[in-house]
């Protein structure tokens, strides 16, 4: 166990956590960001500081921008089907905002796109630190998917915090019902919140798990990286992996209870 600075001055403490990665046949970098220590604690220090494309964790700012652009008029807002046949099944309906964002529905968020348009975007992300995020016309309705687009572990987890903390120039209530959106499990001990996401560049797989776990009255904001060893497409180990090891990790480190 190493500790030492991180580039922005926090206290960091470098974890072996490349067994769990192991387990499900992929390698990756973790990154933990305990708020009451002001606290860093990583796996792979320097591939946290790699960037990567956000792919569908781009969820988190988009839903943030929608409601604050008003394209998104509040929780409750409906995604028309456009009645073209897509994959996975579930994306061929009507969907609410919540459900559309369990089933990371991609059409959903190019519609949030097209609305919100270049420019806003623009304006927008630059505001919110949300990594380096080339926006044209060209890429509209797809950089967060493709391109030039990227975001590290530490970009995604210092945006995480202003979230948290609602320090993002957007309206506190749409931060706070952006926050609302994202949580996907609680106990009387803990709340689970956070996405995950993935982007297909080649042959290459990079998948994210991003969120943040409120339990014993702080909060522990983290992002995890990962990829399959041996390059191969996403697969199921690599599909349920991401949170699965973010969860193991917060249960090694006494944050998460089984």
């Amino acid at each position: 166990m190493l500790v030492r600075l991180s580039a922005s001055g926090q206290a960091l403490t470098e974890r072996d956590f490349k067994k769990y990665f192991d387990s499900y046949g992929l390698r990756g970098s973790f990154l933990l960001y305990d708020q009451k220590a002001n606290h860093f604690t990583a796996y792979d220090v320097a591939r946290c500081s790699q960037g990567f494309l956000p792919g569908a964790t781009f969820a988190i700012p988009n839903t943030l921008i929608g409601l604050e652009t008003g394209v998104l008029a509040d929780t409750s807002h409906v995604f028309a089907w456009d009645q073209v046949r897509r994959d996975p099944e579930v994306w061929n309906q009507d969907l609410r905002l919540r459900p559309a964002l369990r089933v990371s529905c991609q059409p959903c968020q190019q519609q949030i796109a097209q609305e919100v348009g270049v420019r806003r975007y623009q304006q927008s992300l630059l505001k919110l630190k949300f990594g380096q995020m080339v926006v044209t016309p060209e890429v509209l309705t797809s950089f967060w998917m493709g391109g030039i687009s990227r975001i590290s572990q530490f970009q995604m987890v210092n945006f995480l915090r202003f979230l948290y903390d609602e320090k993002l120039p957007p309206a506190p209530r749409n931060q706070a019902l952006t926050k609302q959106l994202f949580q996907l499990k609680a106990t009387r001990q803990w709340k689970l919140y956070g996405t995950s996401g993935h982007t297909q560049r080649a042959k290459q797989t990079n998948g994210w798990f991003v969120g943040w776990l409120e339990q014993g009255g702080n909060v522990y904001l983290f992002a995890l990286n990962a990829e399959p060893k041996d390059g191969k497409p996403a697969d199921e180990k690599f599909i349920e992996g991401r949170q699965a090891i973010a969860e193991l990790i917060l249960q090694d480190l006494a944050l998460l209870s089984n």
